[in-house]
């Protein structure tokens, strides 16, 4: 987890919502860089898939390596 908010945005949502959200950390370890970039330049990224949105960083380690900052949900 790269921020308490993201951890305290994680516990208040529900299991089916937890499933989308392990769905996601699931594609972003296998390609980190294809979610939506929020400026052309850094390595802020979004990404948005069954009402829950992920933001977070990609780090240019050797690993590149994912620390999210935000989990929020969006109306289906």
């Amino acid at each position: 987890m790269g921020s308490s908010i993201a951890e305290a945005q994680i516990d208040a949502l529900s299991d089916p919502e937890i499933d989308i959200l392990l769905g996601i950390y699931e594609v972003l370890r296998l390609t980190p860089g294809n979610g939506r970039r929020l400026s052309l330049t850094g390595n802020m990224y979004v990404w948005d898939h069954k009402g829950i949105s992920v933001t977070y960083v990609l780090m240019d380690a050797p690993q590149r390596e994912v620390a999210v900052l935000r989990v929020d949900r969006h109306p289906i």
